[in-house]
């Protein structure tokens, strides 16, 4: 495996290296960051399909509050915050020895919370390298239990693609292949993100799961009812005004009022 330089589609410097477990990112010097956090595949058993996985072992690293020194004040009045992650390849199964049927990898998911407006925080997604899957599942109310869930829509993404995560939907990621995915977003750093409905359920309403090379969606039971999902590509879906012809991270810094909706949803 070698080292993947990703600096001229992120608008950062930023190369993507192999790791003891798998992936990680190399930031460059001057850029600013959190602590990078692993999601373990022991941190999401309750939302897996099977709860015996155990691996890989680790699913994906999160970069929070990536940033450059000279721009730090503008992304703080914003009140908005960059992220970067990796996610490693792979299938979710017992001991390494994946099976049709079992899981790709995946992000445990979560809702946001609710704004003044009624409507929770949305968030702008863009991929870097690879391929995968948006699940948006929207519902009515977030924190009801079971929830009535309106609509579950699969966007199938590859890098150069740009999402807008609507308001009142959870949202899992999913890497598709044998290349690891790696995503960038824009979010309001006021809250947290809320786990507990969708562990609550196992999940959201479908588990995406391996068929071939490719995938296929299982009905996730804890659901009394759910409609049919909608499979869409990025292209298909609203970006809400944000630019797509640079890497967000510079569409942020040359036009901030097309992202200032993040942070005040109507």
């Amino acid at each position: 495996m070698m080292a993947i330089d990703l600096t001229e589609r992120v608008g950062l410097p930023v190369r993507l290296v192999p790791a003891e477990e798998g992936w990680q990112l190399e930031l460059g010097d001057g850029v600013q960051h959190e602590k990078p956090s692993a999601r373990r595949i022991t941190d999401i058993t309750p939302v897996l399909k099977n709860p015996a996985a155990d691996t890989p072992k680790t699913l994906y690293w999160m970069y929070r509050d990536v940033r450059l020194p000279e721009y730090e004040a503008q992304i703080f009045a914003s009140g908005l915050r960059y992220d970067l992650t990796v996610f490693n390849p792979g299938v979710l199964c017992v001991g390494g020895k994946a099976q049709e049927g079992d899981e790709w990898n995946k992000a445990a998911g979560h809702y946001h919370p609710y704004t003044t407006t009624g409507k929770t925080f949305p968030e702008v997604y863009e991929v870097l390298h690879g391929r995968g899957l948006f699940l948006l599942q929207f519902v009515d109310d977030i924190f009801v239990i079971p929830p009535k869930v309106t609509r579950f829509v699969i966007v199938e993404v590859q890098a150069g693609d740009l999402v807008v995560i609507p308001p009142n939907c959870a949202h899992p990621t999913i890497v598709l292949g044998d290349e690891p995915l790696v995503t960038a977003n824009w979010v309001a750093r006021a809250f947290d993100s809320q786990y507990t409905p969708i562990k609550l359920m196992r999940g959201v309403a479908y588990y995406i799961v391996k068929r071939g090379d490719g995938y296929a969606w299982e009905r996730n039971p804890a659901y009394p009812e759910a409609p049919e999902p909608e499979r869409v590509t990025a292209s298909e879906l609203d970006r809400w005004g944000v630019p797509t012809d640079e890497p967000s991270y510079r569409a942020f810094l040359r036009h901030p009022d097309a992202f200032r909706f993040l942070v005040r949803p109507t």
